[in-house]
C-alpha cells in the first residue's frame, strides 16, 4: 500500500511536533488506539476539543497611556533594568514604541511546565504586550519577588518571548529575550502577562 504522505509532509509533520513540544512517547500514544480517528474528527469539523487551561488567572494591573519614543539602555534603566540578554539588546534598544491608551494587562499563573506555543495557543489575540506597557509594569512591580513572561514585537517585526525578575543581589530587574520557536520549558510557577 503507498504511503498517504510524501517524505516532505512527513518531515513537515516532524517539525510541528518538535516545535509543539511532542515527545516519542506522545507519537507512541497518538499512534495507538483510536486517538487518531478522533482527531480526524476535528479536522473535518466533526468534533470539538476541549483544552484544559494551563493559565490561572491571579490579577489585573492599571496600566496609564503611555507616550511615544524610542527606547535606549537609559530608558529600561529608568525602571530598574539593570542587565539585559544580547538578544534583548538587540530586539528592544533603539525601537521605536507607538503611543498607546491605558489598558488592564492580566497576570496569569502558569500552572504546569510548557513551551510557548502552549502559552500562545492559550492566550490567542491577547498575547501580544506593547513595549511601552512591558516598560510601565516593570516600573510598577519593581522589587517584586515574582518571575515574568511577556511576549513582545521586537525590531525584527517578530514576537520574542522577554522574561523577566528582579534580582536584589544587583538591586533590579535581569530580563532576557527568546525566540518563541525555542523548545525550552517555562516552569510551572512563572507568571504570564498579556492584555486583558
Amino acid at each position: 500500500m503507498p504511503s498517504i504522505m510524501t517524505s516532505r509532509q512527513s518531515a513537515e509533520l516532524d517539525h510541528a511536533f518538535e516545535r509543539n513540544g511532542w515527545t516519542s512517547e506522545d507519537v507512541k500514544k497518538l499512534s495507538g488506539g483510536d486517538i487518531l480517528a478522533t482527531f480526524l474528527l476535528v479536522i473535518r469539523d466533526r468534533a470539538e476539543v476541549v483544552v484544559r487551561s494551563i493559565l490561572t488567572l491571579l490579577r489585573t494591573v492599571h496600566i496609564a497611556s503611555q507616550p511615544a519614543g524610542i527606547t535606549s539602555e537609559k530608558y529600561f534603566e529608568e525602571v530598574g533594568v539593570q542587565r539585559t540578554s544580547s538578544n534583548f539588546k538587540s530586539q528592544f534598544y533603539g525601537l521605536e514604541v507607538a503611543a498607546t491608551d491605558e489598558v488592564e494587562l492580566t497576570v496569569y499563573k502558569l500552572e504546569e511546565n510548557s513551551l510557548d506555543a502552549s502559552i500562545l495557543a492559550e492566550l490567542g489575540d491577547k498575547t501580544e504586550t506593547s513595549v511601552s506597557q512591558f516598560h510601565a509594569f516593570l516600573a510598577a512591580n519593581s522589587k517584586s519577588s515574582e518571575w515574568f513572561i511577556f511576549y513582545l514585537r521586537g525590531k525584527d517585526g517578530n514576537l520574542w518571548v522577554v522574561y523577566a525578575r528582579w534580582n536584589s543581589g544587583y538591586g533590579g530587574w535581569y530580563v532576557s529575550a527568546y525566540s518563541v520557536e525555542s523548545l525550552n520549558r517555562w516552569l510551572a510557577g512563572h507568571l504570564v502577562v498579556s492584555r486583558n
